[in-house]
Formats: C-alpha cells, sequence, structure tokens
C-alpha cells in the first residue's frame, strides 16, 4: 500500500480507466496487448482519481467510470487459521454489496473456477448483461483453444434467442 496505508481504515481500491478497442485484430493478440496495457497500468496504480481525470481527457463536469470491471482474487470459501482468528468474537449480521456506477460487473477467480456478479440499475438487464458475458468469455475461450487467429470482432457474443 502507499504511505499512511497502515494507519487507515476500510479498503483501498485504485481504479484507473481502460478502453479496449474490438477490432480484426485477434483474439490471441487482443488478449496479449490487453495484458501488456494491464501490466503497464501498474506503475500508476496510486494515482489519485483527480490526476486520473485530468489525464483522461474527460471533461471534468462528466464521470471518469460509468462501468466497472472488478477482478478479484478470491477464495472459494475456506477461510485461513489466521483470518477465522482475527475474526474471533465477531459475528456477520448482515452484508451486501453496493456499487455507484451505473453497472457493475465483479469477477471472482476462486483459483480453478471463476464466479460473476453483476449490478446493474433498473434500465440494465443485470440478467441479459450476464448471459452476454457467459457467451462472450465461452467464445473468447473457444477462440483461444481453436482459432487464437479468429479476428476479435467476429466473436459471438449475443445468446442464441437474440
Amino acid at each position: 500500500g502507499g504511505n499512511g496505508a497502515d494507519r487507515a481504515l476500510g479498503m483501498f481500491i485504485n481504479t484507473l480507466p481502460l478502453r479496449i478497442s474490438v477490432g480484426s485484430q485477434s483474439a490471441l493478440a487482443a488478449v496479449k496487448v490487453t495484458h501488456q496495457r494491464l501490466s503497464a497500468l501498474l506503475g500508476h496504480e496510486h494515482a489519485s482519481l483527480s490526476l486520473a481525470q485530468r489525464c483522461s481527457g474527460v471533461p471534468s463536469s462528466l464521470p471518469l467510470f460509468s462501468t466497472l470491471l472488478n477482478y478479484r482474487h478470491s477464495n472459494n470459501g475456506a477461510a485461513s487459521t489466521d483470518t477465522l482468528s482475527a475474526w474471533q468474537g465477531i459475528q456477520t449480521l448482515s452484508m451486501e454489496e453496493r456499487t455507484n456506477y451505473p453497472l457493475c460487473l465483479n469477477v471472482d477467480d476462486l483459483g480453478d473456477d471463476f464466479m460473476l456478479t453483476i449490478q446493474a440499475v433498473k434500465q440494465i438487464s443485470a440478467t441479459r448483461i450476464g448471459e452476454y458475458m457467459q457467451v462472450a468469455l465461452h467464445s473468447l475461450v473457444e477462440a483461444l483453444e481453436r482459432t487464437p487467429q479468429a479476428a476479435l470482432n467476429s466473436l459471438p457474443i449475443l445468446p442464441d434467442d437474440e
């Protein structure tokens, strides 16, 4: 963490914008370029929101983010002994995730599996977004396994019923 992080209460999530062009590059090339661009952002992970806003070119009167993709490493329910002892004597009454973004997609990496959780305003169907993500991810994985040179913009993203 940054300076003073050990004396602050709460979670720290540094969010930086990343725009990915879905063009005619191959699925494999698109994944590699996205990985490189995300890796390059690590050097700026402590940038303030105001600095990110200034560097973005987005007018300050507009939100820098309208959608959040939150990829997080999670365990699959098995808590360590240290974690259990840290929570000894504390009881969870209820818990609910919230977001202030119109659309938030959480990807929980469980090691050998993952879970998608979608939060959306009423005007956006979270179920529909989930179906799109399922088809898009399946198409991408299939392309990477069978036809890595397939153009990214040619991969199916719509469910069969659409």
